[in-house]
């Protein structure tokens, strides 16, 4: 949000996240000039707010407070309260445009693969470019269906085996051999990534290249269909390349620190340091 300059510093909101995952709304509000860090306020949702019978009732467990300056007038329970039903009913709101957005955006790319499909029956065979370009583009949808199942199996993972077989799976280590595998660990993940997201946006530098000079020769000479279909199948793939981008780099977020998680519970990194 933007600053609005009629409102006091702890009153004007900044940042609000929707933690859905943990019930929670996080609100970080402007810093005071006066002050070090801003002020935080965070409502927790009750674990059955959504059950048809629930009845909202008010209790101080809802909601935490760190107020910069601590002698400003604290809101009341009932503003608390009206605050945390606007917040769900705002939340529910934007679910339902992102769920909408989501429904839009899988039945346009549904749309476009079909195309993609129909016009590579007319591609020539020894239409190298194009045909190229649509493998690396099955390459890239493959991939972001890989990184989704690897999503949902990290936690069931043994990621230390390789590490581990790789020292003659002993039964015991030592406090060295724990922080090398841990940094070994890091090290692989950070320049897997790394190189997944060098691969995009190499892709996605030559489309821009291609799709420039495409344009510049289209302006002096004469567009065919066939001209404006490859301009649209370009930007269809920019954007694809975007939105992956992105994706990958959430993925990498999210998993990076869940990898720091594990590594940070798994007993066998910790004293007595056995290993199996």
């Amino acid at each position: 949000f933007n600053r609005n300059p009629s409102l006091n510093s702890n009153d004007d909101i900044e940042e609000l996240i929707y933690a859905i995952k943990d019930n929670k709304f996080i609100i970080t509000y402007y810093r005071d000039i006066n002050y070090i860090t801003p002020s935080i306020r965070t409502y927790i949702k009750p674990s059955n707010w959504n059950d048809k019978a629930f009845i909202f009732k008010w209790n101080d467990n809802l909601h935490e407070i760190y107020q910069a300056n601590e002698d400003l007038k604290q809101m009341s329970k009932r503003d608390l309260y009206y605050e945390i039903i606007k917040l769900i009913k705002q939340e529910e709101e934007a679910i339902k445009r992102v769920r909408t957005a989501e429904n839009e955006i899988r039945d346009l790319q549904s749309r476009r693969q079909q195309e993609e499909l129909s016009s590579d029956l007319e591609v020539s065979i020894y239409d190298i470019d194009r045909n190229e370009k649509s493998k690396i583009y099955k390459e890239l949808l493959q991939q972001k269906t890989d990184e989704d199942k690897n999503r949902k199996n990290m936690n069931e993972l043994d990621y230390l085996y390789p590490y581990l077989a790789a020292i003659g799976n002993p039964e015991c280590i030592n406090a060295q051999i724990a922080e090398q595998i841990r940094y070994n660990i890091e090290l692989d993940f950070k320049n897997q990534s790394i190189y997944r997201a060098n691969l995009i946006q190499s892709c996605y530098e030559n489309e821009i290249k291609e799709l420039l000079t495409k344009q510049q020769w289209y302006q002096n000479n004469p567009i065919s269909k066939n001209d404006e279909f490859e301009c649209e199948q370009a930007k269809f793939r920019l954007h694809i390349l975007q939105d992956r981008l992105k994706q990958h780099e959430e993925f990498t977020r999210e998993n990076y620190l869940q990898l720091e998680k594990n590594l940070n519970e798994d007993i066998r990194l910790k004293e007595p340091y056995i290993v199996r």
